[in-house]
């Protein structure tokens, strides 16, 4: 499989995409979180210019990708699973790498993860929001990142969501129980709307994407604390990325991923007024 149809592989599983240096696990752009894209159109023009490696922006996607080192990554994380009382958790997609070790990918949980070393056990790491990983196809030197299952990707196991999870904030005040009056909330949600509405607006091409994700992620949070409905957020965001629809591009569907993708992650986080 070339570079660019593996990156058109992913992107077609709703994975955005950005490209790595050909050979190489760095990005070849600078803020590549704001260039992840499924757009057909910008990968074409991407790998058209070089034999870019495939990088897949985890957080975006939906990702929580385990990454086990060769040989004692696979050993580590089956005897931790085994700790938690579950099986060794093969049963999902995964990639092997050039060095004989395997990333393997899990729908991302509520809460959302960021990025571990060892945490869960030593060779053993973790990618999810703010993270990326090296998409199968890629090459490393002569070898090649190679689909090892070609299966469904499966959710994260529980004990594995909870050994990742950060602990409650012991420093934050504990929210009032009084709720905030409707005149209140009414004025806070008209102004956080219009203002995230403009920010995409506004958005530039180099950093719409980002846009877009965060904007949805706020919205998301006045969807969580029961404010907004989430109908309306998607249809406010969605018009308002519409205006940047055919520029170097930028696509509906595009916008509606990652819309989908911030509300959802923005709703585990309700706003509180104080």
């Amino acid at each position: 499989m070339s570079r660019y149809r593996a990156a058109l592989a992913a992107a077609a599983r709703g994975w955005p995409v950005v490209p790595l240096r050909p050979h190489g696990k760095v990005p070849a752009l600078r803020g590549w979180a704001d260039e992840a894209t499924l757009d057909r159109d910008r990968i074409r023009h991407w790998w058209s210019r070089r034999a870019y490696n495939v990088g897949i922006a985890c957080g975006p996607a939906g990702l929580l990708v385990v990454d086990l080192d060769v040989p004692h990554g696979r050993e580590a994380f089956a005897r931790r699973a085994w700790q938690h009382g579950a099986e060794d958790p093969r049963d999902t997609y995964t990639v092997a790498t050039p060095s004989g070790g395997e990333h393997r990918y899990f729908r991302a949980p509520d809460v959302p993860l960021g990025n571990t070393v060892g945490r869960i056990a030593p060779h053993v790491d973790t990618r999810s929001v703010g993270g990326y990983v090296v998409a199968a196809g890629s090459l490393l030197g002569p070898h090649r990142y190679r689909v090892l299952r070609d299966v469904p990707v499966a959710p994260a196991p529980e004990w594995l969501v909870a050994v990742l999870t950060p602990p409650p904030r012991e420093d934050l005040p504990i929210p009032s129980q009084r709720r905030p009056s409707p005149r209140r909330v009414d004025a806070y949600r008209a102004a956080a709307v219009d203002g995230e509405v403009e920010r995409v607006r506004e958005a530039r091409p180099g950093g719409r994407a980002h846009t877009v994700f965060t904007a949805a992620c706020r919205l998301g949070e006045l969807v969580g604390a029961g404010w907004l409905d989430e109908a309306t957020a998607t249809a406010l965001l969605l018009a308002a990325a519409s205006t940047h629809n055919g520029t170097e591009g930028w696509t509906e569907r595009e916008a509606l991923h990652h819309i989908g993708n911030g509300i959802a992650l923005g709703r585990r986080q309700p706003r509180v007024l104080r």
